[in-house]
């Protein structure tokens, strides 16, 4: 798909995306769209046409980002949403997450970056063989704990 049709994936039934009156899409208006997201996400590609898999790593990433945002979601996962992505693009897909949260939306962070969770998170839960063995405050915890009880040591080092 096209940077633009990824951008309406899962809205794409809508009628703000319908000719009035029709069963056939508003190109005119996706395009439209999808140039404002190229804009405000800071994708870089050549046009809204432009194939998905011709973007780096780091623009597709923003294409999902976009996408995901633009629904305006009230909760949003984001499972290991900066895994291999170069520092910049880390930077702005923080910056999207801590806006939602700033925004009363609820934001679930799945990631196994230590320093990722310290950074963005209001609460750690953490996990060991699938049951929540704790739950940390960031400001007053450290990657050694949650290593630890990352690892099964149940009381995190204490």
């Amino acid at each position: 798909f096209s940077i633009a049709e990824n951008l309406i994936l899962g809205i794409h039934h809508r009628s703000n995306w319908r000719v009035s009156g029709s069963a056939f899409l508003d190109w005119k208006r996706i395009y439209s769209f999808a140039k404002e997201r190229i804009k405000q996400f800071d994708i870089r590609a050549p046009s809204a046409r432009t194939k998905i898999r011709h973007l780096s790593g780091g623009n597709v990433q923003k294409v999902i980002v976009a996408r995901e945002i633009s629904k305006e979601p009230e909760v949003i996962i984001a499972a290991q949403p900066t895994r291999g992505l170069d520092v910049g693009v880390i930077e702005y897909v923080h910056q999207r997450l801590m806006e939602m949260r700033n925004n009363g939306k609820g934001v679930l962070l799945i990631s196994s970056d230590l320093d990722e969770i310290l950074t963005l998170s209001d609460r750690i839960a953490v996990i060991f063989e699938g049951q929540i063995v704790a739950i940390e405050d960031p400001r007053k915890t450290n990657e050694t704990r949650l290593g630890l009880l990352m690892a099964g040591h149940i009381n995190g080092g204490k």
